[in-house]
Parts: C-alpha cells; sequence; structure tokens
C-alpha cells in the first residue's frame, strides 16, 4: 500500500520571505521552553560517541544550548563524566532499553542528571514505551524525558503516550547513517518533522541539518530543537585525538574520527563484534579539523536569526506560524547556491 503523503527533505523546499517590522536581526529571540527549562539555543549536541563527552557538553551549555552526553560507557565512567560537568542542569544523558538502562538511569539521577534520552534508533517498539513509563513512573516530574527515534505521527504520539516531554525525529537522516540503504525504511526528514509536530510535545530534529538553512527550515516545519552532530564532528571539543595525514605536497592534513553509533566501529568497540544477525547500519570516516565549536554554533545561530527576520517572526514559534514552504525543483536549489565563475578567495 503507497502512503498518500509525499516525502520531501530540506533541499526539496525554500521558505518564502514574507514581511518584516523587525529593526534588527539582534532583536529577534532563540530561546525554548520545555517542562519549566529554557534553553537560549534550540541546539543541542548530538549523543554520539565522537561528537559529546565532557568537553563538548561544557561548550554547548555555556553558549546555552543543551547537551546529551553518550552512553557507549561505563556506568561508574558516565556518572563521574556527568559528575564534572560545568552546567549538569543543561546536560542529559543517555540510556538504551536493556537490562542495564534502569540501573544507569538511577546512578546519574543520583548524581543529579535532570533529563533524560531513551536513546533508540527505532522508538516505535514496546521497549521504548515500557522504558519511558518506567521512567515516569519512578520519578514523577522531577526528570525531562527525551525518547526517539521515530519519524511519523503514530510513533511520535504513542511516546507521548508513555510519558515522554520531547519527542526525536529522524530515522535514517544522519550524515553517517545508512539505515534507508540498509534496510529501506525511512521518511525524508522535513515531511517526519511535520508529522510528528501534530503531537503536543517538543520536538528534535534529530539529523539532516548540515547548512544553518537547514537548521531555519527544520525550526520552521516544526522542530523546538535541532540535534547535531556532522555538523559539530571534527571540532576541538569533540572527543578523539587528531589525526595527521601526509599530503603529497608535503603539507599534513589533520583529521578527527567521526561514526555512526550503528556503525561496524562501533559495534566492535563497544558491543564486542557485529553479531551475525545484524547488519551496520552506519558508517565510521575521517572529517576534516573545524577549530573550535564556537564558530560552527555562531554560524548556525547567525544563520537562525536571520531567517527569523526573513519570516518576520520575533521568535521561533512565530516562526512556525508564519513560514510558508515552496517546493523546488533541482535548479532551484542549485541557483541558491553560490556558483560564481573564478577562484574562490574566502
Amino acid at each position: 500500500m503507497m502512503s498518500n503523503i509525499r516525502g520531501l527533505t530540506f533541499d526539496d523546499v525554500m521558505l518564502v520571505p514574507g514581511y518584516n517590522g523587525i529593526r534588527s536581526r539582534q532583536d529577534v529571540t532563540t530561546s525554548v521552553t520545555v517542562a519549566g527549562r529554557t534553553f537560549e539555543l534550540p541546539i543541542i549536541s548530538a549523543n554520539m560517541d565522537t561528537v559529546t563527552g565532557e568537553t563538548m557538553a561544557n561548550a554547548i551549555t555555556e553558549f546555552g544550548g543543551m547537551a546529551i552526553l553518550h552512553r557507549f560507557m561505563t556506568i561508574e565512567e558516565n556518572v563521574d563524566m556527568f559528575k564534572r560537568l560545568k552546567n549538569r542542569k543543561k546536560t542529559g544523558i543517555s540510556i538504551g532499553i536493556g537490562e542495564e538502562a534502569m540501573p544507569r538511569a538511577e546512578a546519574l539521577v543520583a548524581a543529579g542528571a535532570e533529563i533524560i534520552c531513551v536513546d533508540v534508533a527505532h522508538g516505535h517498539s514496546k521497549e521504548v514505551n515500557r522504558t519511558v513509563r518506567g521512567l515516569r513512573e519512578k520519578w514523577g516530574n522531577n526528570i525531562l524525558i527525551i525518547a526517539g527515534n521515530v519519524a511519523t505521527y503514530a510513533g511520535a504520539d504513542y511516546l507521548a503516550a508513555a510519558g515522554a516531554d520531547v519527542i526525536k525525529v529522524g530515522i535514517g537522516p544522519g550524515s553517517v547513517c545508512s539505515t534507508r540503504i540498509k534496510t529501506g525504511f525511512g521518511v525524508p526528514q522535513l515531511t517526519a518533522l511535520q508529522e510528528c509536530r501534530k503531537v503536543d510535545r517538543c520536538v528534535i530534529a534529530d539529523g539532516g541539518i548540515r547548512t544553518p538553512g537547514d537548521a531555519v527550515k527544520a525550526l520552521a516545519a516544526g522542530a523546538d530543537f535541532i540535534m547535531m552532530g556532522g555538523m559539530f564532528a571534527g571540532t576541538d571539543e569533540t572527543p578523539g585525538e587528531f589525526i595527521s595525514r601526509k599530503n603529497p605536497d608535503g603539507t599534513e592534513t589533520k583529521l578527527k574520527r567521526f561514526r555512526g553509533m550503528a556503525s561496524r566501529e562501533a559495534q566492535e568497540d563497544f558491543m564486542g563484534g557485529m553479531a551475525e544477525w545484524k547488519t551496520a547500519e552506519g558508517v565510521a570516516v575521517e572529517v576534516l579539523a573545524k577549530g573550535p565549536v564556537r564558530n560552527v554554533v555562531l554560524d548556525v545561530m547567525g544563520g537562525i536569526r536571520s531567517g527569523l527576520t526573513y519570516c518576520g517572526a520575533l521568535n521561533i514559534k512565530q516562526l512556525q506560524r508564519k513560514a510558508q514552504f515552496m517546493e523546488i525543483t533541482p535548479a532551484g536549489f542549485q541557483e541558491g547556491t553560490p556558483h560564481a565563475t573564478g577562484r574562490l578567495t574566502r
């Protein structure tokens, strides 16, 4: 049976400019409030082992965003890392759905954690529902629960009914994810956001953000937060050492590892290898060093602030109410990219 919903992603659409009565992009507000907690930036660093550790968490929360620590470490290591953070109130922790999920949550809540992300590739599942319900029954409204990932209204509604405060949206759009190629399943991210926003919960756009413009489109489509992994990969604050590669001309290029948590490499490191009944749904790559994460954050936030004024919106909620999407052709997309002939100087 064919769905009657047409799947669109960020490159398929543009936002149509509207009247702007705002004096300056400095006058817009980018803050997001969820379950009584306010974040000055709608940015979350992805809970991946090559993206968010202690240093990244401190940097992103200092800017006013949210960070979510990955869970691929022992419970003791997880607790120790969390205790060293400068801003625990704005940093989330991750759990899975296995037998150590609740013990990990208990240990981290005891250490002061208030944001728990139930981190599963396919969140529209009975075990995720059971885990979310267990967290809510144990700690009530003392914790903020993020759950995912889903890509449909039914999936988002299922997690909301279980007690999730925030729904994480994205099946297969990540830059090091191969779920759609390996399984044939997924929903283009813009359409997934538009469907999931129909549920009365905050929404995280997890995956598919490659440019500040993508971030603006995701927020306009209904996301309250954007979660970034690939855009932060290779920055100074990501875990891991830099790798130097010799170029043919004798110079060196600095690189860093970046990988999906369902990649064969990650499975070998954390699960003792890839089980015969599974397939890798992610890849591992080396990305160019990008310098401080501050540069990426400022670029994205500059695009979001400017995007708000192109829509005449003072805040993200107004952007969502006023936004008008136009479907475009590949030629229309190409027209909007730098295409001057000559030598690029900066």
